[in-house]
């Protein structure tokens, strides 16, 4: 049998293409005679290992397919691994559109996804916001596949694979689990932008709190040498608690680690994204962002999100992917969140 080659784009963000892994799976899952291509950044690929007709090309667009002529490169190696039935476009950005119309030139189909644009800067405006929920972006994605033939369903969650070896670190962390009596709890603190970001400070006092009233171990997820030395204080100052995975372990293994976690706390993150997808136990914390827009825990209630509604902060969001600065000056979104009603919540969660 003939498969039927798609070829799906998407470069960037991490959150935006580990939203990508429940669509892909699901497309092939309903369409046996479906071979999927994904392009995207090499340290995104592992995303897509171990997924039956799903292949991986490791687009370097940062250093090796750079600019216009880079693009083009890009495009002349891809023209030699086939016929492509559909190009989905699912990033639509410079680099993607320069590629697509390469491939249109040259006769192939493109599909681009609706991002949504003018529906999410309504939501994120200043003044006058329009604030019904959005799609999630994995349905806008599923919707894409629909448009350009291929209709289906997604499928019931966990939809990050582990291969057989990864699958091996897994069953270490259950022995390691099964040691001792303690919850596990993932703290995923950081994020890329500052309005997504609840006070750093806030995270030793959350800690106290809660090894006082339960016997909890943290592992530290995130990575960069400005994380990790915030790790490491932490860890200094509670070294029966903490135990810092930054820097440590491969995606995959951290992956495989939050499998076994009682519960992860994070903000609106690409940790999230990753826990979510997972099937672990999550509560993650909001201020400039809000999941309405489309980026929130997929397949995930309401009852994970920790955010101040808006009748009491009607300039939330102000963002959609977050930002840097406040148009008030003192990001109440996320000083109003108190350390007391965050352990609440993970108490009550673990318990």
């Amino acid at each position: 049998m003939a498969l039927r080659k798609i070829l799906v784009i998407r470069f960037s963000a991490m959150g935006d293409v580990v939203l990508l892994v429940p669509v892909i799976k699901s497309l092939v899952a309903a369409y046996a005679d479906v071979e999927v291509t994904v392009v995207t950044r090499p340290k995104f690929a592992p995303f897509f290992y171990d997924m039956e007709r799903v292949n991986v090309f490791a687009a370097d667009v940062d250093y090796t397919y750079t600019g216009f002529f880079g693009i083009r490169d890009l495009f002349a190696k891809l023209m030699r691994k086939g016929h492509f039935e559909v190009v989905m476009d699912l990033h639509d950005h410079i680099r993607t559109i320069i590629l697509r119309t390469f491939f249109k030139i040259f006769g192939t189909r493109v599909v681009v996804f609706d991002k949504g644009r003018k529906e999410k800067k309504a939501f994120t405006a200043k003044e006058n916001k329009v604030t019904a929920p959005l799609p999630h972006t994995v349905e806008r994605y599923r919707l894409a596949f629909e448009k350009a033939g291929f209709p289906f369903q997604i499928l019931q969650p966990p939809y990050l694979a582990l291969s057989e070896a990864i699958q091996t670190a897994s069953g270490w962390f259950a022995y390691k689990k099964s040691t001792e009596s303690k919850k596990w709890i993932g703290l995923a603190p950081f994020a890329m932008h500052k309005s997504k970001i609840w006070p750093l400070e806030n995270y030793a006092l959350l800690i106290e709190r809660i090894i006082k009233k339960s016997d909890v171990k943290f592992f530290l997820f995130g990575g960069g040498e400005k994380e990790i030395a915030y790790f490491e204080n932490l860890r200094k100052q509670f070294p029966q608690h903490c135990e810092v995975i930054a820097g440590q372990l491969k995606l995959r293994q951290e992956v495989a680690l939050m499998k076994h976690l009682d519960l992860m706390l994070c903000v609106d993150s690409s940790n999230m994204h990753l826990a979510a997808l997972a099937g672990v136990p999550l509560l993650s914390i909001w201020g400039g962002t809000h999941p309405d827009v489309g980026f929130g825990p997929y397949h995930l209630s309401e009852d994970t999100i920790i955010q101040l509604d808006r009748s009491d902060l009607p300039c939330r969001p102000c963002s959609v992917y977050g930002k840097e600065k406040c148009y008030r000056g003192d990001f109440a979104c996320l000083n109003g969140i108190s350390v007391e009603l965050v352990a609440g919540k993970v108490l009550r969660k673990i318990s």
